[in-house]
């Protein structure tokens, strides 16, 4: 596991809760190596978006690449990936998009532990699932329940086959909780100024 320091990790695979870092998960012993063993060689890739399933019409990846560079121009210190599949081998999307996440260079700056701020949405369509991964850095403003919420909102879209328009709500919806952390975060910022200053000023 990539992780550095200690804190809570959830298996991708059977979702136990532990303390990491850790080499592999103590309930179902999944790791990083074993992954390797089941997927094999890394899948080609490119910025922005991978559709591997051809389901994406080529306009509609041209128009989601504007939306995700759009995210990243707001959010310079992250990168949001999409990889769409069609089908997992001999896994579920939760490893694999774990799997990647961790063996990919989808950014440019290979960025580890607390200097990830990276996220990965993985779409599996022939299984009818998703997984939004977020680096290490990420996880002191973006809760599990902020992740949900995002899968949430592409949900019905995604159920529909409109992945092209699932894929636009999610990104949508973490731009817009990630704006509102930031404005939280600048409004204490300001909040720790004022009584600075104030008790300088005694």
């Amino acid at each position: 596991w990539r992780q550095q320091r200690t804190r809570e990790m959830k298996c991708p695979a059977c979702r136990t809760v532990f303390l990491g870092p850790a080499p592999q998960c103590p309930t179902c012993k999944l790791s990083l190596l074993r992954l390797d063993a089941k997927f094999g060689a890394v899948p080609r890739h490119t910025r922005y978006l991978s559709d591997r399933s051809g389901r994406l019409p080529l306009r509609e990846i041209k128009k989601l690449r504007a939306v995700l560079r759009i995210f990243e121009k707001k959010f310079p210190q992250s990168l949001f990936s999409v990889f769409v599949t069609n089908g997992v081998p001999s896994g579920l999307i939760s490893e694999y998009a774990f799997w990647l996440a961790n063996r990919t260079g989808f950014s440019s700056i290979e960025a580890v532990a607390g200097d990830n701020f990276d996220l990965l949405l993985g779409i599996d369509v022939e299984a009818g699932m998703a997984v939004l991964i977020i680096g290490y850095g990420l996880e002191n403003y973006l809760t599990e329940d902020d992740l949900q919420a995002a899968l949430a909102v592409a949900e019905n879209a995604f159920r529909a086959g409109d992945f092209s328009r699932g894929i636009r709500e999610c990104v949508e919806c973490v731009m817009n909780r990630m704006r509102e952390i930031a404005r939280a975060s600048e409004a204490h910022k300001r909040v720790g100024d004022l009584v600075a200053a104030g008790a300088n000023n005694r």
